[in-house]
């Protein structure tokens, strides 16, 4: 017996040297996987120094297909039964040898928390039992008849486990249900030299039912020259309903002779259907999901009475038993594709809705520095610009100019063409401005009622002179009529403008404040002017070009 420590991750303290000497390995895994526990036996079948795998994770002696069968199969009937016999599967060795073994485990309480201890016995040393029983035999030919059904039952036994683990083996090569009934119902045929072997499936209303029922097969293996219950258009339920009808408290069914009235039940249509199909001996093995009837291993023998050994019983129970995991197995496989597809479609849909919410975002985001009027920046994103350009440009020491440009008596203007006509003028002149805004740094922005601002970055004075030129001249050219102007008969500007290179113990009002005053200034002067802002206020008038 192992004496582990309180802590689970330590060595054990404490071995049984009679355990590390035992001919069969041993083998203790806490419910995270961890092995607590290996003695020197199964270190030395698997290639490993006394202690290395202490501590390690179980998959690090698992193959693939066994990790799998681990997770579904053996850590489940530990933690559900406290118990697992007879489990055949395979370990790595560290060279990277599968090595078929078979298991037997015991779930125990060891310091308050639970251990899995498992007795672990190479396939190849069981198989070496052969020969002794072989030898044995010879020797005890003399020896009574119960000592020879006694080794006659062991070796029975022994080929029964050797038939399961084959026959299990190719059941857990798939997780599909169709593919894993298909495999068994030819191995059991195979193996129990039966003529049909059908997977019968009670309906889903009547699962567990104790009368008439409805149902059928769902695979099937016939031997060559007998027919198939499935190709044919008989209902199948009849063999349900036999079943039921002789083992309502469950448990196998063994007829040797379907003609012998003690055997047979008296039900016309049941007799009838084991004619059709020359059914003379039957076994059948309930399958259970849970504690529900799922269905029945249904052996059919045509070709005359059989007498059903218990070993054969017995095999096909424990192939039930196989078979039942994989129904369960199934079921969560098919649950978890559901709730994934449905996580998935979830998250597309989540996908979605966040690129409709980003856009949305987007849209918004675009409206909010956007003038509704003239489809220019309104005066929120020229102040978020002029921060940005401020303290990029005094980083890089570049200079940075600002327009203000007024329309010239514009409330005559509304007074005399009406405020619908006022707001098609606005639009017109931020239309025209813009087209002479090309640079995609340049910001054209309305800065508020009739007064636009044009945030040119990296231009010195003459270029901010050029671009006021060429916005007065885009105006003039648009000759929009304005008869109650004292300045001109069409739509006229003032513009003001001044250029720094801004510094950071210095704000961007600065700016503001410089072509606000030159904006005056052009007004003062007769309006339809550009005036560039200058420390002496001696700034000079641009004529406007024809």
């Amino acid at each position: 017996m192992v004496n582990l420590g309180s802590n689970p991750a330590s060595a054990p303290q404490s071995v049984d040297p009679r355990l590390e000497q035992a001919p069969c390995g041993f083998l203790s895994v806490r419910d995270d996987g961890i092995i607590d526990y290996v003695n020197g036996t199964l270190c030395q079948l698997l290639g490993w120094e006394q202690g290395a795998l202490h501590g390690q994770n179980i998959i690090a002696i698992l193959p693939m297909a066994s990790r799998i069968f681990y997770q579904t199969h053996v850590f489940p009937m530990l933690r559900m039964q406290g118990a697992a016999s007879e489990l055949y599967f395979s370990l790595r060795s560290r060279s990277g040898d599968d090595i078929p073994i078979l298991l037997n485990g015991v779930r125990q309480q060891r310091h308050d928390e639970p251990i899995n201890d498992c007795v672990v016995i190479p396939i190849r040393q069981r198989m070496q039992y052969e020969d002794q029983i072989l030898r044995a035999k010879k020797l005890a030919e003399a020896a009574t008849g119960g000592q020879k059904l006694a080794e006659a039952t062991l070796m029975q036994q022994y080929e029964r486990a050797i038939a399961l683990s084959q026959i299990t083996q190719h059941i857990r090569e798939s997780l599909e249900l169709p593919q894993i009934f298909a495999v068994a119902a030819q191995e059991i045929r195979q193996g129990l030299e039966a003529d049909r072997v059908g997977i019968f499936r009670f309906t889903q209303a009547n699962e567990g039912a104790d009368e008439a029922v409805g149902g059928g097969f769902v695979s099937e293996a016939v031997a060559p020259g007998v027919d198939a219950v499935m190709a044919t258009p008989v209902p199948h339920y009849g063999f349900g309903n036999h079943y039921l009808s002789v083992r309502a408290q469950g448990g196998s069914l063994a007829i040797r002779n379907l003609q012998d009235p003690d055997e047979m039940p008296p039900l016309a249509a049941i007799a009838s259907l084991f004619s059709q199909f020359q059914v003379r001996a039957t076994l059948v093995v309930p399958l259970h999901k849970g504690l529900d009837l799922w269905g029945l291993i249904v052996i059919h023998h045509c070709q005359g009475p059989r007498y059903w050994q218990g070993g054969e019983v017995e095999l096909v129970e424990d192939i039930a038993v196989q078979l039942a995991i994989a129904i369960q197995q199934a079921d969560l496989v098919k649950q978890l594709q559901v709730e994934l597809l449905e996580r998935q479609r979830a998250e597309a849909r989540l996908t979605e809705i966040n690129r409709e919410l980003q856009q949305a975002t987007g849209l918004l985001e675009q409206l909010a520095h956007i003038d509704p009027l003239t489809k220019i920046a309104n005066r929120r994103r020229f102040n978020d610009r002029l921060d940005e350009e401020w303290s990029r440009l005094s980083r890089d020491r570049l200079p940075l100019s600002l327009l203000l440009f007024d329309i010239d008596h514009f409330k005559p203007y509304n007074d005399t063409y009406g405020h619908q006509q006022g707001d098609n003028c606005l639009y017109a002149i931020a239309q025209a401005a813009q087209e002479v805004v090309g640079r995609p740094t340049d910001l054209l922005a309305r800065y508020g009622g009739e007064t636009f601002a044009v945030l040119l970055p990296n231009t010195n004075r003459q270029g901010a002179i050029a671009v006021a030129q060429h916005i007065h001249q885009a105006i003039a050219a648009r000759a929009i009529p304005h008869r109650a102007s004292t300045v001109s008969a069409q739509i006229t500007l003032s513009l003001g403008l001044s250029t720094l290179t801004p510094r950071r113990e210095q704000s961007s009002a600065v700016l503001i404040q410089q072509a606000d005053q030159a904006l005056c200034r052009a007004k003062q002067q007769g309006r339809n002017g550009i005036v560039t802002f200058a420390p002496d206020w001696l700034g000079q008038e641009q004529p406007p070009s024809s």
